[in-house]
């Protein structure tokens, strides 16, 4: 059989014209190319972006990979990781391997052009079945975090996160500005986590933006429950933190960023010495985003 795109005018006088990208044919033969993740959804020009997936081919060849459309310069190719570099002129939109001699289409990811990155050492990325791809971006001290994926609770996490490392102890504080998009389950926040997997254990200090209430947010074994405590009524914008002295963390809130009340009770969490600490963003649906800004974030360790 024969397996293609098809147009037709309606008429036996007249063309009609039509255009396609993100073509892709798989069998099991000849799989299409996937993108599995992608080190970051958000850059500037000229920073290097990892893709990782299958089917991409030994070598680049003929091969491209595309954001919006454009063909990116190319620094690594390998059948399961590619490093592009974001040209200038590049601009928001769909990123997607193209691998010859077919030109077989992988799915696209949605991947964010900014004029100013996130600072040095911060990073971002989806953690868990989000549904919908976030980003992140920053400017003029705001950071703007767009996230997806049903909850930040239970057994397993899904939400978009602006993070680095953290050695040993530390405390994250940041002042939650708004709140936009998504269900009313959305819950932006601050978080330390153990990995970046799903069920990782965890300690943040959460706003449920439908109930209108900031909690602590504790899970204390890997793939285990989520326990929330402490809840304060509050309305954006609002200071939130979390801390951790070894094993020991807790969860605080502010109304000026000075004179902070705990929430809930210390918990003790058994987490290896690295850890990622930064800022979390859950819009309660995997099929919208939401969207947060912070200000005043900070990380301190002894």
């Amino acid at each position: 059989m024969y397996v293609g795109l098809a147009v037709n005018s309606g008429s036996a006088s007249a063309l009609a014209t039509a255009t396609f990208d993100n073509v892709s044919v798989s069998s099991a033969s000849a799989p299409a190319p996937v993108i599995s993740g992608v080190s970051a959804t958000t850059g500037s020009v000229g920073s290097a972006v990892v893709i990782s997936g299958t089917g991409f081919g030994a070598s680049q060849g003929n091969s491209v990979v595309r954001l919006n459309g454009v063909a990116v310069p190319i620094n690594t190719w390998s059948g399961t990781s590619i490093s592009m570099t974001i040209p200038v002129g590049a601009t928001t939109g769909p990123l997607g391997v193209s691998v010859a001699p077919g030109m077989n289409d992988s799915n696209p990811v949605e991947f964010t052009v900014t004029a100013q990155p996130l600072p040095s050492s911060w990073l971002d990325q989806d953690v868990g079945s989000v549904g919908v791809v976030g980003s992140a971006s920053y400017a003029n001290g705001v950071y703007t975090v767009k996230g997806a994926g049903t909850q930040i609770y239970g057994t397993a996490d899904a939400f978009h996160y602006v993070y680095q490392p953290l050695t040993g102890d530390g405390t994250m504080v940041a002042r939650l500005v708004s709140v936009q998009g998504g269900s009313g389950y959305a819950s932006p926040g601050v978080m330390i986590r153990e990995t970046l997997n799903a069920g990782a254990t965890n300690a943040g200090t959460v706003d449920w933006v439908g109930y209108g209430t900031i909690y602590s947010e504790v899970r204390t074994s890997t793939g285990g429950s989520t326990v929330l405590g402490g809840g304060v009524s509050a309305t954006l914008p609002y200071w939130v933190k979390v801390s951790r002295s070894g094993s020991t963390f807790s969860s605080y809130t502010s109304l000026d960023g000075v004179t902070w009340t705990q929430r809930g009770t210390s918990q003790t969490i058994s987490m290896g010495q690295n850890v990622y600490v930064g800022l979390a963003v859950n819009s309660g649906s995997a099929s919208a985003l939401a969207t947060a800004t912070f200000d005043n974030v900070s990380i301190t360790s002894p």
